[in-house]
């Protein structure tokens, strides 16, 4: 199939969520196959960008809604999470 043509899929929650998780598996546990890193990504990104909620969820869902491309979601959600996550990285919040 030409490298330009688009395959667009129709998947229910449940379905998609079933489906990212095969891929996870995939990806964790079988022979290494970077063709199904990107796949993964953008069914995690259109899965997010489909729910709905409230609170660091509610933001990441909104901020996927918002991305026209999985590379800007991506960069929204780290420039969203990176403080959240220095935060609890830092020793201050470390366990003793």
């Amino acid at each position: 199939m030409p490298e330009d043509r688009r395959v667009q899929l129709n998947l229910s929650p449940q379905e998609a969520e079933a489906l990212h998780a095969a891929l996870e598996d995939l990806l964790e546990t079988g022979p290494a196959n970077p063709d199904l890193e990107r796949p993964f990504r953008l069914l995690a990104w259109r899965i997010l960008a489909a729910k709905t909620g409230t609170g660091l969820t509610g933001r990441l869902a909104d901020l996927a809604r918002q991305a026209e491309t999985l590379e800007q979601y991506e960069a929204a959600r780290d420039e969203e999470l990176g403080p959240i996550l220095d935060g609890l990285e830092s020793a201050e919040n470390r366990d003793p």
